[in-house]
This record gives C-alpha cells, sequence and structure tokens, in this order.
C-alpha cells in the first residue's frame, strides 16, 4: 500500500475542504432567490389566512392582490412613515423599541365589499418566538380573523395555537371595552374561562404558550389605539 506523507494528507485535506466550501456557497447563492420567493409566498398565504381566504403556493401571488390593497407603515400617533413598506419592518427589532420609536406594519384589505386592516403580531411562547396575523373590521374594534404559527411549541400543546379550534375563538372578539378602553383579547385557562367578547379559552396543558400568546396581541396591537380611533367607521 502507498504511504503518503503528512504534508501531502494536509494539503489534500485542505483542498478537499475548500472545495466542498465553495461548492456550499455556491449552491446556498444560488438558492438565495428561492428562498426569498418562499419567504414571501408564506408571508402572503398567512395574511390571507386571517382574513379567511384559502391559498396555495402555487395561487397566492394572483390572490394576494385582490384581497389587500396597500401595505403601509405608520408610527404610534397615526402618522404614515414614507419610504417603507410593511414587508420590509422586522418585528423582533420593533418591538424592542419603545412605542413612540417603532414602525408599525399595516395591510389595508377589502373582501366582500367590506374594509379590513391586518396587523402583524409577534411575541414569545415557551421554547421559542410565535407570530401570526390579527385581521380587523372597519369599526377598528372587532377581530374579524386571525392566524398564528410558531418556531418551536410542543405538538399537542402550545403548538395546538396555529389550530383552527383555537384560532376561530378570536373572531368577532373586541379589542376595546365599552368605555373605549383598549384591552386586547385575554387568554384564559380552562376552568378559570368565562366567555365574553374580550376573552378566548386557552389551550388546555399550554398554558405559558397561551399567556405568551395574550401578551404578544396586547404589545402588539397597543401601539396602533391611535391608528384605530382615527380611521374606524362610525
Amino acid at each position: 500500500m502507498k504511504q503518503f506523507s503528512n504534508l501531502y494528507i494536509f494539503c489534500f485535506s485542505s483542498a478537499l475542504v475548500l472545495l466542498v466550501a465553495a461548492a456550499l456557497s455556491f449552491t446556498s447563492l444560488s438558492l438565495a432567490d428561492k428562498q426569498q420567493e418562499n419567504i414571501e409566498i408564506e408571508r402572503q398565504q398567512n395574511i390571507l389566512a386571517a382574513l379567511g381566504v384559502t391559498s396555495t403556493p402555487a395561487d397566492v401571488l394572483a390572490k394576494y392582490p385582490q384581497y389587500i390593497r396597500q401595505g403601509i407603515v405608520i408610527k404610534a400617533d397615526g402618522s404614515t412613515v414614507s419610504g417603507e413598506t410593511p414587508e420590509k419592518i422586522d418585528l423582533k427589532k420593533e418591538n424592542a423599541k419603545p412605542v413612540n420609536e417603532r414602525l408599525l406594519p399595516v395591510y389595508l384589505a377589502e373582501k366582500d365589499g367590506k374594509s379590513f386592516v391586518v396587523i402583524p403580531v409577534r411575541g414569545a411562547g415557551l421554547w421559542g418566538p410565535i407570530w401570526g396575523n390579527v385581521a380587523v373590521e372597519s369599526d377598528m374594534n372587532t377581530v374579524y380573523g386571525v392566524n398564528f404559527d410558531h418556531k418551536g411549541e410542543t405538538p399537542g400543546l402550545g403548538a395546538e395555537i396555529n389550530t383552527p379550534q383555537f384560532e376561530n375563538q378570536f373572531q368577532n372578539k373586541k379589542l376595546f371595552d365599552g368605555s373605549n378602553k383598549f384591552v386586547s383579547v385575554k387568554v384564559e385557562k380552562t376552568g378559570t374561562y368565562t366567555p365574553d367578547s374580550h376573552t378566548v379559552d386557552a389551550i388546555s396543558g399550554g398554558t405559558i404558550t397561551s399567556k405568551g400568546l395574550e401578551a404578544m396581541m396586547h404589545h402588539s396591537l397597543e401601539p396602533y389605539q391611535t391608528y384605530f380611533s382615527q380611521h374606524k367607521s362610525n
């Protein structure tokens, strides 16, 4: 058997590592556009889902403009921020800022002749980030629909936040009480839950995720109070 020197083995191994690294880099770069397209497709599907519109990766790009009229970015005082688009907003970074410094994404939507706004939300579950979209009717108070998702919540427990059984509870819930005070939507655990216009039933066994979602709703939607007040229908 032919013997190779240590120097030869080292040079050969280094060349092989460099070759594999170059191949992986090329593959990653060549797929970057496709990965970004997939992210955009998923974003649009989730926004439409909050409006109760079912879509697939094959038809979402055609359906999306049928329902979403415009995307804008606002500040907490209700003013529109020029030169910004909602799909570029990093909610993780914005949520870490003081309320009056945040960039707040808004999607203006229409469905069946009615107007809606869709607000992206983001928070923390038990094992990682949770996020979603909340569609609000033109009274800027009534929740029309929601769509939630997560990174790593426990299957059968916290992961149930993105099931129809849980999401459907949010329909027709109110963000403001009778005194026009912002109260968002509370998530109460089974046993203490009493049905009303501001409360949904928590996921059994998923208390931490449920309370994280409640905090996400309040923290994410509270900065929109002025915008809601300025644009609500009579």
